[in-house]
């Protein structure tokens, strides 16, 4: 097979199908690409949701943070790295008792 260019139906760039891709495209059964490489990534990062950054103080020890979540809707304590690992030191996550029979 050789390669096909195409038109991009979204920013009307042009753009190659090469061999290999057309190859894998035919072996699963879909049709070639209407929309370019750079179009395409943009539709698959639009479907990811966006993320927001918020600043935070640490629980522990006031440290300015950025985490990833609200603070204002978190039930549970902020903590920066150095207390978040200290905890896990202090407190093992494991639990080593058996549950009691029910």
């Amino acid at each position: 097979m050789a390669n096909i260019t195409q038109t991009c139906t979204v920013c009307s760039k042009q753009f190659l199908v090469i061999d290999k891709e057309q190859q894998f495209l035919q072996e699963k059964s879909l049709p070639l690409p209407t929309n370019c490489p750079t179009c395409r990534q943009t539709r698959r990062l639009k479907l990811r949701g966006e993320r927001a950054l918020y600043r935070a103080k640490c629980s522990k020890c006031d440290k300015e943070i950025i985490v990833s979540y609200d603070p204002k809707t978190v039930t549970n304590q902020i903590l920066c790295k150095h207390d978040y690992e200290q905890y896990f030191l202090e407190n093992d996550p494991i639990i080593t008792d058996p549950l009691p029979d029910a």
